[in-house]
C-alpha cells in the first residue's frame, strides 16, 4: 500500500475482508473530493487480483495482475466515469451488458463509478436493477463526494466507508517526508487542499500553493461584483479553503497578532491596508458564511451557483 497515504483503518478493513473471502456485491466509497477514494478503490480491486499469496492479503505490485492495474490494462476492472457532466443511462446500460459474463482472468468484476453524485435520475434508476441482485462475481464501488446526491434506495444497496481528509499538520509532515517538499511551501499547500492528499500533491506537481494575489472579493466594494466572484468559485470551488485563509489573516491582523501567524506573509502591507475596512465581527461571520456555504455544496444536492452568488453577497455587504 505504497501509494496510499492515510485511510489505514479501511485498507485494514479491506484486507480482513478479502482474508474473510465476505466480500459484498457493492461499495460506497463517501469523502471530499481528491481524499484518495479511487486509489484505495483501485487497491481493493488489487488485493483480489493480486496472484503473490500472502497473509494478511497484500497488493505486491510486481506481478502480472497488478502490473495490468497500475497500466490500467486489466481486462476485470473498468472504471466508469461522467461523460462531460454526467454518467448516462447508456453507461449504465453498456455495464449491464458485460456484467453477465464471467471474468476473464480475476476471480471477480470490478466496477469503479467515479462522481456518482452526477449520475442522472435515469442511470441511477437503471443501476439499480444491477445492485438488487449483483452477479457473484462482481463488485460495484461508487465513489462519491455527496451521498445526499444519491437515492436513499441506492445507498441501503452498499457497504458504506466514510473517508476523511488530513489534518494540515499532518499532510504538511507527509508532503516533506515523502516528498521532499519545502516546509513553508508544503504547509501553505495543506492547507489550500484542505487536507485532501490527492489535492495536494497536484498542487506539489504544478508549483501551485496559494496565489499571492489578494482575492479580488476582499477589496470590491460593488455588490454586482458578487456574480462575478461567484463564478470564480464554482469553477474552482476548493478555493473556498484558501479564501478562508486570507480572511482569517485579515482577523490576526485586527487582533494585532504577529507577522508570523499571517499565511499571506507576501501580502502582508496590502492586508493591513485593508484591515480599516472590516470589524472583527463582520471578518467572524465572513469566515462562518463561507464554511456553511462549502459544506452546503458538499454535503447537500444545493445548487452550487445559487450557494456561491448568495455567499459571494453576504461577504460583500
Amino acid at each position: 500500500m505504497q501509494d496510499i497515504i492515510g485511510h489505514e483503518h479501511i485498507v485494514e478493513q479491506l484486507q480482513r475482508t478479502v482474508a474473510s473471502g465476505r466480500i459484498a456485491g457493492a461499495y460506497l466509497f463517501v469523502g471530499p473530493s481528491g481524499v484518495g477514494k479511487e486509489t484505495v478503490a483501485t487497491y481493493f480491486a488489487r488485493l483480489i487480483f493480486c496472484q503473490q499469496e500472502a497473509q494478511p492479503p497484500v497488493a505486491c505490485g510486481k506481478c502480472l495482475a497488478c502490473r495490468k492495474v497500475a497500466s490500467g490494462n486489466h481486462p476485470d476492472l473498468r472504471f466508469i466515469r461522467p461523460e462531460g457532466r454526467q454518467v448516462k443511462i447508456g453507461q449504465i446500460r453498456e455495464l449491464q451488458r458485460q456484467i453477465i459474463y464471467e471474468p476473464l482472468e480475476a476471480s471477480r468484476k470490478f466496477y469503479i463509478v467515479t462522481d456518482a453524485e452526477r449520475m442522472n435520475a435515469e442511470a441511477e434508476n437503471c443501476l439499480l436493477k444491477t445492485l438488487e441482485e449483483p452477479p457473484a462475481s462482481s463488485v460495484f464501488i461508487l465513489l462519491t463526494a455527496n451521498i445526499e446526491a444519491l437515492l436513499p434506495t441506492t445507498r441501503s444497496r452498499c457497504q458504506t466507508l466514510q473517508f476523511y481528509t488530513m489534518q494540515p499538520e499532518e499532510l504538511t509532515e507527509v508532503l516533506i517526508a515523502r516528498f521532499s517538499a519545502d516546509p513553508e511551501k508544503a504547509a501553505a499547500i495543506a492547507l489550500s487542499a484542505g487536507g485532501a492528499i490527492g489535492k495536494a500533491l497536484t498542487r506539489l506537481e504544478k508549483g501551485d500553493a496559494f496565489s499571492q494575489e489578494v482575492p479580488e472579493i476582499l477589496k470590491a466594494p460593488e455588490l454586482l461584483a458578487a456574480f462575478r466572484f461567484a463564478e470564480q468559485f464554482k469553477n474552482e470551488p476548493e478555493r473556498l479553503v484558501e479564501l478562508v485563509t486570507w480572511y482569517r489573516d485579515l482577523l490576526f491582523l485586527h487582533q494585532g497578532a504577529p507577522s508570523e501567524l499571517i499565511t499571506h506573509i507576501h501580502s502582508l502591507e496590502e492586508l493591513r491596508a485593508l484591515v480599516p475596512r472590516y470589524s472583527r465581527l463582520r471578518l467572524q461571520q465572513a469566515i462562518q458564511t463561507i464554511f456553511q456555504t462549502k459544506s452546503l455544496i458538499d454535503n447537500t444536492n444545493t445548487n452550487a451557483t445559487l450557494a456561491l452568488e448568495v455567499m459571494c453577497l453576504k461577504l460583500l455587504s
